[in-house]
C-alpha cells in the first residue's frame, strides 16, 4: 500500500489504556505482533491516561469505548490517533463514537494483529487527509498563520494541560500602531503586503513551539508555551516590538511601523480562554494609552479604569455615528481695535447622559483609539461649512482649527484638505491651522513637509502652546509659520513676576522674528492690557469671549 512504510515509521509510540488484566494482556500481545513492533506504554487507570497523554508524545492510543474519556483525551492531546476497543456495541454506537472524535472503533471479540495494524494505518491516512483540510480551515489565507479557530483550539488545549502542570503559559495580544493610516494612504494592496511581511517577522521572533495567529485586520495573538517566569513573556514582547519597528520598503515606499503588546499569563490572569483574551486585550489598551510601541501586563488593579476608558471609547464611536458631536467657536480679537478677526473651532460632545463634554474628557482617548482621524475630518468639514455660512451672513473672519498628531502624520492630509476647501468653496487664506509645539519637535520632518505644503496652498500655520518647549525657535525662521499662540493662563492667577517676565520676553523675541502672537487663556482685563502693551497681536480667552454655537455667531448673540 502506498505510503504504508511512512505511516508505520511514524506510528511508533502507543498508549494502551485498559483496566481489565486479561483483556489488557491480549491487546498487548496484538500490539507486539505488529510487523513493525510498536513502542507500547500501558496504563491501567483511565483517569491517569489523560495526564500521560498530555505529557507524552504518543502517536496512537487504544482506549475503552468510553466517549467521555475519549473527548477528554482529545483535549489533552489532539494530534494522537484514538482507536476505541468495543465490547459488543452496535454499528450505530460505533458511528456515534467516531463522530465524537474516535479515529476507529474495533470489536474486541474478533480483533487480531492484522486488523489492528490496518486500523492504525488507515486511521493515520484518514487523519492526515482530514488534517490537511482542517489546516486550511484554520489558516489565515493572507499570512499563512493560524486563524482564530486554531487559536481557540490551541488555547483550550494549553489550559487543560496547564491544569495538570506547574508550568504556565502566556498570551500576547499584538496590535500594529497606525496601520489604518497606511491602508488609507497607500491602499489595501500594499497593506496586505505589509501584513505578510509582519507575519514573517513574527515567525522569526517566536520560538518553534509557540503559536502565532492572525485574528483580525492588524491584530495578532501569540501563545508562549512552557512559561516558567513572566519576565520571559516580557522579553519576547520586547523582541517583537523591536523586530517590527525595523523599516520596511514595499513598492518603493519606505514604511515605519510599530506595535503595542498586551500580556496575560495563565493561571494568574485568567483560567478560561475568554478571560485570558479579554485581559490581554485590556493590557493592550493600556500599552496604547501609555504611548504605544510598548507592552503592558494585565493589571487587576487598573481594570476599573480600563473598563471605563473602553466604555468611553465605545461611546465615542457611537457618538460619531449618531451625530452627538458639536462645534463651538471662540473669538480671537485684534489688540489694536478690539475686532474679532478669527474664530477657533472647538469640539464638544453632547453626551446622552453626561451632558455637554469638553475635549479634556475624551480627546486623549480618541487619540489613543485612532478615532481622532475621523473626528478630525468631521471637524474640518463642519467648520468649513460654518465659514461659508458666516461669510454669507456678512461675518468676515478667519477660521482656526487645531491639528492633531495623527493628522500631522497623514501623508495625504494636505491633498484631502485642498479637496475640502474646493468642495466647500472656502478660500485657503481664511483658514489657519494650529500645530502644537511639542508635535512639531516630535515629528520634525513630517511637520516641516506639511507646513511647506499647506503654505503653498495659502493656509496659515500657527504654533500652539508656544514656549512650553525650548527647541522650536529655530523652526520659526526656517518654516512658513505665520505666528505663535502662547499660554497666558498664569498671569492673573498667581502674579508671579518671573512668569510675567518670561511671557513678555517670549512675545518680544517672537515679534523680532516677524511672527505674530496670539495670547490664549486671557481671563482678566489686567492680563489683556499687559499682553497688549507687551506687543501681543491677538487675544483669546473667557474674558474675551466664551465658545458659542454657530447660530450665536451669525445672529450676533453675546457669549453664554
Amino acid at each position: 500500500m502506498p505510503g504504508t512504510d511512512q505511516i508505520e515509521h511514524t506510528t511508533t509510540k502507543l498508549l494502551l489504556v485498559e483496566p481489565n488484566t486479561e483483556k489488557r494482556e491480549q491487546l498487548l500481545e496484538l500490539c507486539h505482533a505488529q510487523h513493525s513492533p510498536l513502542e507500547v506504554e500501558v496504563c491501567t487507570r483511565p483517569r491517569e491516561a489523560i495526564s500521560r497523554l498530555a505529557k507524552g508524545n504518543f502517536t496512537s492510543c487504544l482506549l475503552p469505548n468510553d466517549v467521555a474519556l475519549l473527548q477528554e483525551a482529545r483535549r489533552a492531546a489532539s494530534s494522537t490517533l484514538y482507536v476505541l476497543i468495543s465490547d459488543g456495541t452496535t454499528p450505530e454506537q460505533d458511528s456515534a463514537a467516531i463522530e465524537d472524535g474516535a479515529d476507529d472503533v474495533l470489536a474486541f471479540a474478533t480483533l487480531d494483529a492484522e486488523q489492528l495494524q490496518r486500523a492504525l494505518i488507515h486511521a493515520a491516512l484518514r487523519r492526515s487527509s482530514g488534517e490537511k483540510l482542517a489546516q486550511l480551515a484554520r489558516q489565515d489565507p493572507l499570512t499563512g498563520l493560524g486563524n482564530r479557530a486554531l487559536l481557540e483550539d490551541e488555547l483550550e488545549r494549553m489550559i487543560l494541560r496547564g491544569q495538570r502542570s506547574p508550568t504556565g503559559f502566556a498570551l500576547l495580544y499584538i496590535d500594529l500602531d497606525y496601520f489604518k493610516q497606511i491602508n488609507d494612504s497607500f491602499g489595501h494592496g500594499l497593506g496586505d503586503l505589509l501584513l505578510a511581511v509582519i507575519a514573517n517577522r513574527l515567525r522569526r521572533t517566536m520560538r518553534q513551539d509557540d503559536l502565532i495567529a492572525r485574528i483580525g485586520g492588524d491584530e495578532f495573538v501569540a501563545l508562549l508555551n512552557d512559561l516558567h517566569d513572566p519576565n520571559d513573556a516580557a522579553l519576547i514582547a520586547s523582541k517583537i516590538i523591536h523586530t517590527l519597528s525595523e523599516p520596511i520598503t514595499l513598492s518603493g515606499h519606505h514604511l515605519l511601523i510599530s506595535a503595542s503588546v498586551g500580556i496575560a499569563t495563565f493561571p494568574n490572569h485568567g483560567s478560561t480562554a475568554a478571560e485570558l483574551l479579554q485581559h490581554a486585550d485590556q493590557a493592550l489598551y493600556r500599552a496604547k494609552a501609555n504611548g504605544r510601541n510598548a507592552y503592558a501586563f494585565y493589571s487587576p488593579q487598573e481594570e476599573t479604569q480600563t473598563r471605563h476608558n473602553l466604555d468611553v471609547e465605545q461611546g465615542l464611536r457611537h457618538g460619531l455615528l449618531e451625530g452627538q458631536f458639536r462645534l463651538h467657536y471662540q473669538p480671537i480679537v485684534d489688540t489694536r481695535h478690539g475686532d474679532t478677526v478669527a474664530w477657533e473651532a472647538l469640539l464638544r460632545w453632547q453626551h446622552p447622559t453626561l451632558g455637554l463634554l469638553s475635549p479634556d474628557a475624551f480627546l486623549k482617548l480618541a487619540e489613543h483609539s485612532g478615532l481622532i482621524l475621523p473626528m478630525g475630518h468631521w471637524v474640518i468639514g463642519q467648520a468649513l461649512d460654518a465659514v461659508r455660512q458666516w461669510q454669507d451672513a456678512g461675518v468676515d473672519c478667519r477660521l482656526s482649527i487645531n491639528l492633531s498628531d495623527r493628522e500631522l502624520k497623514q501623508p495625504r492630509f494636505a491633498d484631502q484638505l485642498k479637496q475640502l476647501l474646493v468642495k466647500k468653496r472656502v478660500p485657503a487664506h481664511l483658514l489657519q491651522l494650529e500645530l502644537r509645539e511639542d508635535a512639531l519637535l516630535k515629528h520634525a520632518s513630517q511637520a516641516t513637509q506639511l507646513c511647506e505644503t499647506l503654505a503653498a496652498l495659502g493656509v496659515d500655520i500657527w504654533l500652539d502652546h508656544f514656549g512650553s518647549e525650548y527647541g522650536a525657535f529655530g523652526y520659526l525662521n526656517r518654516l512658513p509659520i505665520k505666528g505663535v499662540k502662547i499660554n497666558a493662563r498664569d498671569l492673573a492667577r498667581d502674579g508671579d513676576p518671573d512668569k510675567a517676565a518670561y511671557v513678555q520676553n517670549l512675545i518680544t523675541l517672537t515679534r523680532s522674528m516677524n511672527k505674530q502672537v496670539t495670547a490664549n487663556y486671557v481671563e482678566s482685563a489686567h492680563s489683556a492690557d499687559q499682553l497688549s502693551n507687551w506687543g501681543g497681536d491677538f487675544l483669546q480667552g473667557y474674558w474675551i469671549g466664551k465658545p458659542r454655537p454657530l447660530d450665536a455667531i451669525i445672529e450676533g448673540v453675546p457669549s453664554l
